[in-house]
């Protein structure tokens, strides 16, 4: 069909996939679920909001990035709606907001203890060149604090982290601010220091 599919996320069983999609001709991004045998799609959100890149999360429940918080980011040309963390239930009923965040939020993914890592586009205490870090979270949203960057000019930006199976560290992009989410493949110790 027309439209676009991104942000694939397989179910730790293996039975199910989470992804978002855009029909072709609509505004929004909305998340879907499909069983890996290709059966059971499902819409799970909607709205006129966008959704998008999708965690199952250990409780059961889902956490994606929206922009049901409302708001508009304040730089560059606009209005430029602002999209953070929230949370629903599997079938994608009681959603709620779990980040109010003045600017943008990226690709969550759940690290080994259960704690969320993410990026964050954040201006506070810094300027507006090297902004968007990797910040950490428990699944309900409480406790959002850096988990490595948040003071460092070098990488500017720091996308798609995962978690190593059996340590503390992330496997992440390292990229450019406002380029394509590209760069080089990196390991972050964050034991060994949280900047730089």
């Amino acid at each position: 069909p027309r439209g676009g599919i991104r942000d694939p996320q397989v179910h730790y069983d293996g039975q199910k996939i989470l992804f978002s999609y855009r029909p072709g001709g609509t505004k929004h991004y909305h998340l879907y679920e499909i069983g890996t045998d290709g059966e059971g799609l499902r819409q799970l959100t909607d709205g006129p909001y966008d959704d998008f890149s999708p965690r199952y999360l250990p409780s059961g429940k889902i956490m994606f990035i929206s922009t049901r918080r409302g708001g508009f980011h304040r730089c560059g040309r606009g209005p430029c709606p602002v999209y953070t963390l929230a949370v629903a239930e599997r079938d994608g009923t009681a959603i709620q907001v779990v980040s109010f965040h003045e600017t943008h939020e990226w690709d969550p993914a759940v690290l080994n203890d259960g704690r969320v890592i993410y990026t964050r586009w954040d201006y506070n205490d810094r300027g507006q060149i090297y902004p968007q870090p990797l910040f950490q979270m428990y699944p309900n949203g409480a406790r959002q604090t850096e988990f490595y960057g948040n003071n460092s000019y070098f990488p500017t930006t720091i996308l798609h982290a995962r978690g190593i199976p059996g340590t503390t560290k992330v496997l992440a992009v390292l990229s450019g601010h406002h380029t394509h989410q590209r760069g080089k493949l990196a390991i972050i110790d964050p034991s060994r220091g949280r900047q730089e």
